[in-house]
């Protein structure tokens, strides 16, 4: 019962956030602090006060279409285009091109030393770094898939579990 009560809560909080604007791609009404602390605690990740221009650079961005190659959220984005699109606004980094490359540019890390804005790697073709996303906390994390476009899924799905490679933290010495 509680887990109805719980998944009818989360539902009732994601239509909220969305009936709010979110997501919205109208730059003449970017989205507030708030409607982004609640957009991400919808997605049952505690939010962190710092990482509040994240949130709302990342909810700003949710249902922008996938596009191959796709570099900016008016024609559509891959996964290292919206990487490097938040990186550059929120963390002024300049991020490599694509996912492999974006790779040797951060120290490796475990999945259990992932903090809020890593990069998480995944070898999902041929057994090479082919995508990335940015870490959110609480297993969850924030990328463009082909099916959805921009949006946030879990570490704990049974295909990013079995995807996953290895997160990553861009050092300022690797820029």
């Amino acid at each position: 019962m509680m887990r109805i009560l719980s998944f009818v809560l989360c539902l009732l909080l994601s239509v909220a956030a969305f009936a709010n604007g979110l997501p919205t791609k109208d730059k003449s009404h970017p989205i507030s602090a708030e409607d982004a602390v609640s957009f991400i605690r919808s997605h049952q990740i505690d939010p962190d006060s710092c990482y509040i221009d994240l949130y709302k650079n990342i909810a700003s961005l949710v249902g922008t279409r996938y596009r191959y190659s796709g570099r900016n959220a008016d024609s559509g984005l891959d996964c290292s285009g919206f990487a490097k699109i938040i990186y550059n606004k929120v963390f002024k980094i300049q991020l490599n091109a694509s996912s492999a490359s974006i790779f040797t540019q951060t120290q490796a890390l475990s999945k259990e030393e992932l903090e809020i804005g890593d990069l998480v790697f995944f070898k999902i073709r041929k057994n090479r770094i082919s995508h990335v996303g940015i870490y959110l906390g609480n297993n969850k994390f924030a990328h463009t898939a082909v099916k959805g476009g921009v949006r946030i899924d879990s570490l704990n799905t049974p295909y990013y579990k079995r995807t996953f490679y290895k997160g990553g933290r861009v050092s300022e010495t690797s820029q």
